[in-house]
């Protein structure tokens, strides 16, 4: 969490004029300042606030000051709006396991400054996060001046830690989620504060365009934390694809592997994890390059077409696919679909008079193997064919 030292100042003085412990949560819930918690009940509930708060429920303070809300872990707890400025509601000061009937209304001066502060931090952080969201732009794009210049001022500027080298990690969504288009960018915002709250990292990103984001690190990503963070309901759908390490200087290159590999998750994502690392995509990888979107049956080899012109059931496509990825192996074939051996050379025999050539032959292998699978990304094959 990145703390505001005036902020934390003046949150402390109130919470010992008044006698309670005190937090103060920004728009989105996140805790930004928190008074001494001495009690080890005091402490509990400031630790389930810093885990939990940007999951409770909004507190309706647009026509009142305060509210109060019963909440697990906390109990009675008040939320007091805190308003900028320009009368906006920047954020709220909450006070948990309240009892008794306290006179609210002597936190309404105090939170006029407090909210004038938070806001006044804000505006500074928006700011800095949208010159930090067009750098990155630049320094993925394809103008090499732009790239330089933008590498130089992120690590001059300390917007992003200095390092050997750096992973891209690009967010989107699977084709037809059009209704969701903010969520890519919501996930790399929540994971941008996960990170601010828990390592002394500076990674930045944000959204590059309506539907897509990407965030920067300055070292290595840690794949089983982002499926975890990208497990939350609240950015459900969203897939990712990292890309390797490179010097800052080339980070363009993991930027262009990291929207192929999530390219690939998207195109088969009962198959990939909803976050896959470049290194993991295989042949996918290589496919995504391609416009799927726009292919057709002509567009495939011509042992494929020839396949699917024939109307070749879904359960004999599914058996020569998992055979080709077999290379060959019958035992492991059989053991893949769950069937007796004798059902593969019934299948496989079938397959022979439909395909011109010997299936012995390695090229007429290659062939078939990526053809049917551009086939099954490109959305050509029944869906029951996959094997």
């Amino acid at each position: 969490m990145e703390r505001l030292p005036e902020l934390d100042d003046e949150l402390q003085q109130l919470a010992e004029s008044l006698g309670f412990r005190m937090v103060i949560i920004d728009r989105p819930g996140s805790v930004v300042a928190y008074s001494i918690h001495e009690t080890p009940e005091d402490r509990r509930r400031l630790s389930y606030a810093m885990t939990h708060s940007d999951l409770w429920p909004r507190p309706e303070t647009a026509h009142r000051d305060w509210v109060e809300i019963e909440l697990a872990e906390m109990g009675r707890t008040v939320f007091h709006r805190l308003l900028d400025r320009d009368r906006r509601i920047v954020g709220h000061l909450v006070i948990g396991g309240v009892t008794g009937s306290p006179d609210w209304s002597r936190i309404t001066a105090p939170a006029e400054h407090l909210g004038r502060l938070l806001g006044t931090w804000q505006t500074a952080s928006d700011e800095r996060m949208d010159l930090a969201r067009r750098l990155v732009i630049d320094l993925v794009g394809p103008d090499p001046e732009l790239r330089a210049t933008a590498a130089e001022a992120l690590l001059t500027d300390r917007i992003l830690s200095d390092a050997p080298h750096y992973s891209a990690v690009v967010f989107g969504l699977p084709a037809g989620r059009t209704a969701d288009r903010s969520l890519p960018g919501l996930a790399a915002r929540q994971i941008l504060r996960f990170v601010n709250e828990t390592s002394t990292a500076h990674v930045v990103g944000g959204e590059i365009a309506e539907d897509l984001a990407v965030l920067i690190f300055p070292r290595p990503v840690v794949v089983t934390r982002m499926t975890r963070l990208l497990g939350e309901p609240s950015v459900a759908g969203v897939r990712a694809g990292i890309g390797p390490l490179t010097p800052l200087a080339e980070v363009h290159h993991s930027y262009e592997l990291a929207r192929l590999a999530w390219r690939a998750t998207c195109l088969a994502p009962q198959e990939h994890p909803i976050v896959l690392p470049w290194a993991d995509t295989g042949l996918d990888g290589l496919l995504a390059r391609l416009p799927l979107e726009s292919f057709g049956v002509s567009d495939l080899p011509p042992a494929v077409v020839g396949l699917l012109g024939a109307d070749v059931p879904a359960d004999l496509l599914a058996t020569l696919r998992r055979f080709l990825e077999a290379g060959g192996d019958a035992a492991a074939t059989a053991r893949a679909l769950d069937i007796h051996r004798s059902t593969l050379y019934y299948r496989l025999d079938k397959l022979r008079n439909l395909i011109p050539g010997d299936l012995r032959d390695g090229r007429l292998r290659t062939e078939l193997l990526v053809g049917l699978r551009t086939a099954q990304l490109a959305g050509l094959l029944p869906t029951d064919a996959a094997g």
